[in-house]
């Protein structure tokens, strides 16, 4: 839609609203497919010839504001014949192999991009497939079939799951599944009946693109002993970033096994600190009766490379150096030999030091007759309180404040508190409060502040008397001069609004029409709802009808016979929710009209009230001749009101028109436009109809708002 302020019959202004008519036109799209296949040189297949062996890519292809999406079985065939689109932007997605999250020798390949088709002109849209699965293959050594009847690696997504075992003819090939974390499972029976189970061991932080290559041997060495039910296992898993090794062991006699177990808590809850707590003990016990042979902490985590631990740590024969260094950062170990039966390693006063968040940190114990054992554990640095104020979002006259919590569940008590900085005494919250369990946070919204002040806030539980407080300052609230149309000056035979000529802001058609004696827009003084009112007037001059409005800006100047420049708006750069007023409404049947509107002749007159914030980097001129005026879709619009009447008022009707924002900018200039016939820019109205309005103000507390006309004005979500 857009909307234009006019002259109309000598030079009468006024506010419409009509639709653009813009042939959008055809372009054309043909697309250039990569396929990046991770572990061989790119192909790209730039031209098509038949019999070519890449892999068959289809194409869907969606406009980016929705709609109908176009299929295309084959991307190649547009080498030749380009698609035909229509003029817009498109969301372009090549895929190749089956959708399907679980697949055998059959990779899922995807691509995507935006289009941005132009008329008459032909857009090369460049793509690169990638594996949008993980691969996982899993390979035996035949010389395990010498001992083992049955053999299998289950591989799972905790939906979908790969076998690969001697009897299914999997071995060897390759599968694929949609996984962001995977399980597997190795089960073993041997000749003699025993059957033997590994894991379930889960792999965390999965990604597309990743090969894990499962390879499973017994050692050489071991070999005559596995006759007799004690084996190595070693398990390679290759993600293409890193080749991980697990000594994986299956002893049969079950004697004197590795283990790690937390002392007095469960290890597979993890380790928990407070954070800043340097007195928690967290001790992790390491046991291997037949002697360690070595003992690696390992881990990949940024925060903990910052905070001084390497991420693989040999505790077996560590130098004293090493020693020390990890006593420094808050571990508590001990100098340990080949061969001790155990150790311990107190994690808890470095774990205090940490930022709070989780971390994943592997341990390794192998034995001297190289059996394993091997934990991932969670280490966790928590609030040291049950919840905390976060981040605050202030406006002029109110802020949303956030929150989190700490606690398995909301603490009893949680609530916001706030004072002005300065004051002494808190002031508890009482309004709505919106929790989020999932994430564990919560918000509310603080009506009645004052503008350009200072305040404070912080979250308090029944149990914790201190916390964290968060300053905020809100933001100013401008003015616009004689939003109360009190003042009004003349000027020969025009009136003005405003005191005098060199201080006002607004302006309307007057300066053009007072010239043969007629002035739309004049003071009120008798129907009022104080002091003076705008009256807005249509009437015809010289056989052309002419509307009366009111608006910021200045009228600029004639041009031509019937048109005007005008230059709307005044700098102003705050963020009002809502415009208030008052207005009463005289309709007249519509008894003027151009041609495209004489079906509207007969038809009740309607007014027109709107206000703009914009980020222009000056005013912006009106140009009727030209039809030049503001859109309502222009992207220099950073929120808007507008409204519309055809009924007549039985006296003042007070308003809140609430002001849609559409982003986060902040507004260079404003403007505020009223008109007593909407469609007067052509020639359309009725004559005599006439709009008053009175007792302006801008609204800067959303609590004045309904919570309708909260969502509309929609400042939750910028």
């Amino acid at each position: 839609m857009k909307t234009r302020y006019c002259l109309a019959a000598l030079l009468a202004f006024m506010a419409c609203t009509r639709e653009a008519d813009l042939s959008q036109g055809e372009g054309y799209l043909t697309v250039r497919l990569g396929t990046d296949l991770s572990v061989t040189p790119m192909v790209k297949a730039d031209t098509y010839e038949a019999g070519e062996p890449d892999p068959a890519f289809s194409l869907e292809i969606t406009p980016a504001g929705g709609g109908e999406t176009t299929q295309v079985a084959d991307y190649r065939t547009l080498v030749n014949e380009p698609l035909t689109l229509p003029v817009g932007d498109y969301t372009v997605k090549a895929v190749s192999g089956p959708e399907a999250s679980l697949s055998w020798e059959a990779p899922r390949y995807e691509a995507e991009g935006v289009a941005h088709i132009q008329p008459d002109r032909t857009y090369e849209l460049a793509l690169t497939a990638k594996l949008a699965r993980t691969m996982i293959t899993a390979e035996f050594d035949a010389a395990i079939g010498e001992f083992f009847t049955d053999y299998r690696v289950t591989v799972s997504n905790k939906t979908d799951a790969l076998v690969f075992s001697k009897g299914n003819e999997k071995i060897g090939k390759s599968g694929y599944l949609k996984a962001s974390a995977l399980d597997w499972v190795l089960y073993m029976e041997n000749t003699q009946g025993t059957t033997y189970q590994v894991g379930p061991v889960t792999i965390e932080n999965v990604q597309p693109r990743e090969h894990y290559h499962f390879k499973f041997a017994i050692d050489e060495q071991t070999r005559a002993q596995a006759k007799s039910g004690a084996g190595l296992l070693r398990v390679l898993v290759d993600d293409s970033l890193n080749e991980k090794y697990y000594e994986l062991n299956l002893d049969f006699t079950g004697e004197g096994l590795p283990s790690i177990s937390g002392q007095d808590f469960d290890l597979a809850d993890g380790i928990a600190v407070k954070k800043g707590d340097s007195s928690s003990h967290n001790v992790v016990h390491f046991s291997a009766p037949r002697g360690i042979k070595s003992l690696t902490l390992t881990h990949s985590e940024a925060k903990l490379s910052d905070a001084g631990l390497p991420q693989l740590v040999q505790l077996v024969d560590a130098s004293s150096t090493t020693v020390e260094a990890l006593n420094g950062l808050g571990l508590g170990v001990s100098a340990l030999s080949y061969g001790a039966t155990e150790t311990s390693v107190d994690f808890g006063p470095f774990l205090g030091t940490l930022p709070m968040g989780d971390y994943y940190l592997s341990m390794d114990l192998i034995d001297v007759r190289n059996r394993y054992s091997a934990a991932t554990v969670v280490l966790s640095v928590t609030s040291p309180v049950e919840a905390d104020a976060t981040t605050v979002k202030p406006w002029a006259e109110f802020a949303i404040l956030n929150g989190r919590w700490y606690t398995e569940g909301r603490p009893s008590g949680l609530r916001f508190q706030w004072k002005k900085v300065g004051d002494a005494n808190w002031t508890d919250y009482s309004g709505s409060v919106s929790y989020n369990d999932a994430a564990a946070t919560f918000s509310a919204e603080l009506y009645g502040l004052q503008a350009s002040t200072t305040y404070t806030f912080r979250v308090k539980t029944d149990k914790e008397e201190e916390n964290r407080e968060v300053n905020f300052t809100t933001v100013a609230a401008g003015t616009i001069p004689n939003l109360n149309f009190n003042d009004w000056y003349k000027d020969g035979s025009a009136w003005y609004p405003g005191a005098n000529a060199s201080s006002r802001v607004w302006d309307s058609a007057n300066g053009g029409t007072s010239k043969i004696g007629v002035c739309p827009t004049t003071p009120e003084e008798s129907d009022v709802v104080s002091g003076k009112a705008a009256r807005m007037e249509s009437a015809k001059v010289f056989g052309k009808f002419a509307a009366g409005n009111i608006y910021i800006g200045s009228f600029v100047g004639i041009v031509g016979t019937s048109g005007a420049q005008l230059d709307w708006g005044m700098p102003f750069s705050s963020r009002p929710v809502a415009l208030h007023g008052y207005y009463k409404y005289s309709p007249m049947a519509i008894d003027n009209a151009q041609s495209d509107y004489s079906d509207k002749k007969g038809q009740m007159d309607a007014c027109s009230i709107k206000m703009y914030l914009c980020d222009w980097n000056g005013q912006f001129r009106v140009n009727t001749s030209t039809s030049t005026f503001l859109q309502d879709d222009d992207p220099s619009i950073i929120a808007m009101c507008d409204f519309t009447s055809d009924v007549a008022t039985n006296g003042y009707v007070e308003f809140t028109f609430p002001l849609q924002y559409r982003d986060a900018r902040t507004p260079k200039y404003v403007v505020i436009v009223g008109a007593a016939s909407r469609l007067g820019d052509y020639f359309t109205g009725g004559k005599g109809s006439v709009l008053w309005l009175d007792e302006l103000s801008l609204v800067y507390d959303a609590g004045q708002l309904s919570e309708a006309d909260r969502q509309l004005v929609g400042y939750r979500n910028l």
